[in-house]
This record gives C-alpha cells, sequence and structure tokens, in this order.
C-alpha cells in the first residue's frame, strides 16, 4: 500500500503531521515554552516569561507566566532562572506610633503619644486580619475607635456598633490583640488576648 505524504517546509521550526497527509514546520518563539493547540498537530509558543515568573495554569486555556505575590510576611525575590521566597516572621509589622492614626492591617501599634492615643479602625479588612496594639507612653495608653457599622467582641462583652463604640487602655502598658472575623467595611473583630485592664464603650 502506498502512503504519499507531502512535505510541505518552507521555513524551520518544528515538524509536524497535520493528520492529513502533510508535515509542515511550525515556527517557535526564541525562548518561549511551545504547548499544543486547539488541534492534535497545533503547536503554539507562550509569550516569553520575564525573570522568576512561573507558569500557571487555567483549565481549558493555555497557561500563562505569573509573577507571585504574598502577604503575611512572606515576600518574593526574582532574578533570571531564580526565584527565592523569603519569610519575614511573625507576619507582623511593628511601629512606634505618636500621632493619632487608622490601623492597617496585619501591623503591631506601639502607643508612644504624650496624651491618648486614638487609633481607628481600618476602613475594610478580610477575615482573619490581625491588629495588635500596646503602650509604652507616660500618659494615657491608647483607644481604638470604630468607623460606621463596626463592632468589637471581647468574650461576651461588645463595644457599640459604630462610631460611637470604642476599647481603651486603662494602664500604660495595657496590650491587646484581635482577628477580623466579617470581612468588607462592618468589620466585626475578636480580641484574641488582652493584657491588663479595657475599658468598653
Amino acid at each position: 500500500m502506498a502512503v504519499n505524504n507531502v512535505l510541505n517546509i518552507s521555513s524551520s521550526g518544528i515538524t509536524a503531521f497535520d493528520g492529513a497527509g502533510t508535515f509542515n514546520a511550525i515556527s517557535v518563539t526564541q525562548h518561549a515554552v511551545p504547548v499544543g493547540g486547539a488541534t492534535n498537530h497545533a503547536l503554539t509558543s507562550l509569550a516569553v516569561g520575564s525573570n522568576g515568573q512561573v507558569l500557571v495554569g487555567s483549565t481549558g486555556a493555555d497557561p500563562v507566566f505569573a509573577t507571585l505575590t504574598g502577604t503575611g510576611g512572606i515576600t518574593f525575590t526574582t532574578g533570571a532562572g531564580s526565584l527565592a521566597i523569603n519569610s519575614t516572621g511573625g507576619g507582623l509589622t511593628w511601629s512606634v506610633v505618636t500621632v493619632n492614626a487608622s490601623f492597617t492591617v496585619n501591623t503591631g501599634t506601639i502607643a508612644n503619644k504624650g496624651s491618648t492615643l486614638v487609633m481607628t479602625l481600618p476602613a475594610t479588612a478580610a477575615i482573619g486580619d490581625i491588629i495588635e496594639i500596646t503602650g509604652i507612653n507616660t500618659a494615657l495608653g491608647w483607644q481604638i475607635a470604630q468607623n460606621a457599622n463596626q463592632q468589637i467582641f471581647i468574650g461576651t462583652s461588645s463595644t457599640t456598633v459604630g462610631a460611637g463604640g470604642s476599647i481603651a487602655s486603662v494602664n500604660i502598658r495595657d496590650s491587646l490583640r484581635m482577628v477580623c472575623v466579617v470581612s468588607g467595611a462592618s468589620t466585626v473583630w475578636n480580641v484574641l488576648t488582652a493584657v491588663g485592664s479595657l475599658t468598653i464603650v
């Protein structure tokens, strides 16, 4: 039985059989990753990745190169042919604060204002976000203020919902750690640990 296979190669590339009796040269992109096309004889090239990128799959579609990002103390350092995963420890960044401000999620605040330091809850937060505060000043410590529809629970006690609610330290070194349990703008926070005496309004 004779087989008539037609060679149709007019340029360099990867030779592929089209399933209908013809071989073709499929061109590829330099430094790109080749992937299978929509049919069993098709071949295409992905866009060329940049330093430290990884291929991420997608159901029913070609994978794509993506740059990894991290939160909660995880960062990435990229280079030519390299990707380093870095851990910065406990996931919280601590800072000494001397003027009234709003919290940033996953941070620790060391209150050191000459009078009561007022820290307002973030405008929005995600479930699992952490906030911590402690005091070192010689005055009245700190107060946690709320935005509209926000609330803080400490055991069976809770603050008044909204801007009128707050938790405040009584003594200089009082400390508090809490986690967001309802996300969005109308956040709800549960106190995980508290040291000292607190005033709940």
